[in-house]
């Protein structure tokens, strides 16, 4: 009979109990899907999502405000900002990438007309980062057994785009890069159940909280 000892690799919990190491998520396991990206007709364009080099996942920051107090600041938070992100894409010789890029940048401003868009919601367009598990293949929901998590962000607008130099003294090849501004930002587990989904209502309605106190574990 062979023993299993990898049940002792983990860190000892505070009951004493001991489990074996998490399964890691690898970085190159996943897929970008674009929604209303460049041509308005073309609803999840494959040759972006195949042409991704490498993306950033989001992070938002607090803002804070000072409670001045009598021999002492507290603080509390205001509201959160999505910060951009950096997405960038191998070129390909067809200019298959460049063409919808150019598309996406022109429908945000057109710089031969000099014409823009009459209201946010006919330029912008959204994104889903999928991490997947390995598979080779993996559906659009978010209950699919290959997609481990979903990042679902909505409200997406290029804000500057970069490109590969050019050098003869190099054989590198040539990408094309730029950040991404987004209104928000969800994300959904492998079983397509919403992370951080918290319901404030009950404290609203009981009208719970009248003091800033960090009173926190014990």
């Amino acid at each position: 009979m062979s023993v299993n000892s990898l049940v002792n690799f983990g860190v000892p919990g505070q009951n004493g109990n001991r489990a074996p190491v998490l399964q890691p998520i690898f970085q190159n396991r996943f897929r970008v899907v674009f929604y209303n990206f460049g041509d308005p007709g073309d609803t999840a364009p494959y040759d972006l999502t195949r042409a991704v080099k490498s993306i950033g996942r989001p992070t938002a920051t607090f803002g804070d405000k000072a409670v001045q107090s009598y021999n002492s600041i507290t603080y509390v938070i205001n509201r959160p900002e999505w910060n951009t992100i950096e997405i960038a894409f191998y070129e390909d010789i067809d200019n298959t990438v460049m063409s919808k890029i150019k598309q996406q940048q022109s429908k945000q401003f057109n710089f031969f007309d000099q014409t823009a868009s009459r209201a946010g919601e006919n330029y912008k367009f959204e994104i889903d980062i999928d991490i997947l598990a390995g598979g080779a293949s993996a559906g659009q929901s978010a209950q699919d057994p290959n997609v481990i998590q979903k990042w679902c962000l909505a409200g997406c607008m290029l804000t500057e785009e970069t490109f590969g130099d050019l050098d003869y003294t190099g054989d590198d090849m040539t990408d094309i890069s730029f950040s991404l501004r987004f209104d928000n930002c969800t994300v959904y587990d492998q079983d397509g159940n919403m992370m951080g989904d918290f319901d404030h209502n009950p404290e609203i309605e009981g009208k719970s909280g009248r003091q800033i106190t960090g009173i926190g574990g014990a």
